[in-house]
């Protein structure tokens, strides 16, 4: 194992793994060839790890790609980041563009663009005009104007005038005037404003699924 203790880097380097690292800060080019585990990773250029990675803190600027599971605790993309399996975070910051094959997380602040087949999370917030392609399935989930989701299992949503939604099934749901949604199915309360338009409304007796807590 390479075991390194502050790195820098504005050019190109590559690395074969598993690498150890206290904290790595690049402006250049980093491919890593295996799997790494630090504390830190800042990343303005471009990185690539084929393998795992498993850090406290991740900020990128530039972009990341990682080819299998990465775990973290804090997670800021403000470019871009792939993660070929599942990404496990405390929190999501995006003001850029996140994929993953599934995504598990205590809280999410989106303000561009995530993909991923699930998506869990504790709380969830969709800024105004940002997107989540993939099915939800949270704790709480906010829905700021014009955002876009796809199907919704939660404890509570609110969703605010001109977003667009696909099946929501919760046990309360708020929604705001000018909002598309093809499905709402809820537990116990549903306060819809009349200027929305809901496909179809179903009262249920319990949830489908498990929501985090």
């Amino acid at each position: 194992m390479q075991e390194i203790e502050d790195l820098s880097i504005g050019g190109s380097l590559r690395l074969t793994g598993p690498v150890k690292f206290k904290r790595i800060e690049l402006a250049g080019s980093l491919n890593i060839e295996g799997s790494a585990e630090g504390r830190e990773l800042e990343i303005s250029g471009s990185g690539k790890i084929s393998g795992q990675l498993k850090v406290d803190s991740i900020e990128v600027s530039g972009s990341l790609k990682i080819g299998k599971s990465c775990e973290c605790q804090d997670m800021e993309i403000s470019g871009s980041a792939e993660v070929g399996e599942l990404l496990k975070a405390s929190k999501v910051e995006i003001a850029g563009k996140l994929e993953a094959k599934n995504i598990e997380a205590g809280k999410i602040e989106i303000a561009g663009k995530m993909t991923g087949k699930e998506i869990r999370a504790s709380e969830i917030n969709v800024e105004k005009e940002s997107r989540i392609r993939g099915t939800i399935v949270c704790g709480t989930i906010h829905i700021e104007k014009a955002g876009e989701v796809e199907d919704v299992y939660a404890n509570v949503v609110n969703i605010e005038k001109d977003a667009d939604c696909g099946m929501i099934e919760c046990n309360e749901i708020n929604v705001e005037r000018y909002s598309e949604i093809k499905e709402v199915r809820y537990v116990r309360t549903a306060n819809i404003s009349p200027n929305a338009n809901v496909g179809k409304i179903t009262k249920i007796e319990k949830l489908s699924r498990e929501i985090p807590n």
